[in-house]
């Protein structure tokens, strides 16, 4: 039978803004962004990109979303970036992220991590690509 699907990208989202933006250990080091100026001082973390593919079944529906975070550091080599990347990757797996609308993560994996250099500059961009396991909660009629 036919049914309405839904998608966890935006409550995923704010539950991941959430998380950094109130991570004391990262917030001590960096502002925490949705979007940023091009005047903002470094370092920061910005939210970035994200991905969502069907992963439900018969039983119960289900996406898989990546979300891929941004770290910025004007640092003169790649000690900060990585540091703050690393203090990202720990507080989004410390422990599952709760979300609004009957979603539930079910697994949080890292997907990708890179540090690319910025033309023209010392400063250095850090990407860091997480992989979510999210089930909807049937709809209660």
């Amino acid at each position: 039978t036919e049914h309405q699907m839904r998608t966890a990208l935006w409550p995923l989202q704010v539950s991941l803004f959430n998380r950094l933006k109130n991570d004391t250990a990262l917030t001590a080091r960096a502002k925490v962004y949705d979007s940023v100026s091009e005047s903002a001082a470094m370092p920061y973390v910005t939210v970035g990109e994200d991905t969502s593919v069907d992963n439900g079944n018969k039983s119960y529906d289900g996406e898989i979303i990546t979300h891929t975070l941004h770290v910025w550091s004007s640092y003169n080599g790649r000690k900060e970036v990585k540091e703050l990347m690393n203090t990202v990757l720990q507080s989004v797996t410390s422990k599952p992220l709760s979300l609004e609308g009957g979603f539930f993560v079910e697994d949080t994996r890292l997907d990708l991590m890179q540090v690319l250099d910025v033309n023209g500059s010392p400063a250095k961009h850090g990407v860091i690509r997480f992989r979510f396991k999210i089930t909807h909660e049937e709809a209660k009629v």
